[in-house]
């Protein structure tokens, strides 16, 4: 008779979670979230529905789920990025401006499925609870600015604003190709604009130096 140890038993569950969670981000990222269902993400994560009702409960808790993982793991960053006293303030939004577009870029479908499911507000109560987890590494950012405010490297701004134009830009820029296409009208049909370096360096520099213009005094 096999006797584990509670925090065996512990990590086996939290891998099976974590497993369920990655096929849950690529299929809501292939067919959106209306488009996924519980008995999808159960066959191809290889498990029973019972066990993703366990953890999860609702399609609406496994998708709550997938954003409170994902901006922890952000959270951490621009935590550091904040703390990190080697840098300027202008230096940390610099950072926090390639972080974010490589973020997004790196998961650009869910990322599309996320603001979408945000814009619709179909699911009122999902809604306010993704916009709770927002809400925290908002505070980061706009204290990053706050920060440049009090050590007087940065003119009086509007925190709030500063976090909705660098966050704002980028999913604008690169969660549609027709938009991007708009955005760069020389855009070649050939060129994928989500992974030409050219693309994703000049909505960086841009961005970097509008909040230079804004912020610096």
């Amino acid at each position: 008779m096999f006797n584990f140890a509670p925090e065996f038993i512990w990590n086996k569950m939290s891998d099976k979670k974590t497993h369920i969670l990655d096929i849950a981000i690529e299929l809501f990222s292939q067919n959106g979230f209306e488009g996924t269902s519980m008995r999808d993400m159960a066959s191809a994560a290889g498990v029973n529905i019972a066990m993703i009702n366990y953890y999860f409960g609702t399609k609406e808790k496994l998708f709550e789920a997938i954003v409170e993982s994902r901006s922890n793991l952000s959270r951490e960053m621009l935590e550091e990025i904040r703390t990190d006293k080697k840098l300027s303030s202008i230096q940390k939004i610099e950072k926090l401006v390639d972080f974010h577009v490589e973020k997004v870029l790196e998961r650009r479908h869910f990322h599309k499925v996320l603001h979408t499911e945000v814009m619709l507000n179909k699911r009122p109560e999902l809604n306010r609870a993704i916009g709770n987890i927002f809400r925290k590494n908002s505070v980061i950012i706009k204290g990053i600015v706050e920060d440049g405010y009090k050590n007087g490297e940065f003119k009086k701004a509007d925190s709030g604003l500063v976090v909705s134009t660098i966050m704002g830009t980028i999913n604008h820029v690169f969660l549609s190709r027709t938009i991007c296409s708009l955005v760069f009208d020389n855009l070649d049909e050939s060129t994928d604009p989500f992974t030409d370096p050219k693309i994703k360096k000049k909505v960086g520099e841009y961005l970097k130096q509008l909040m230079r213009s804004y912020l610096l005094k």
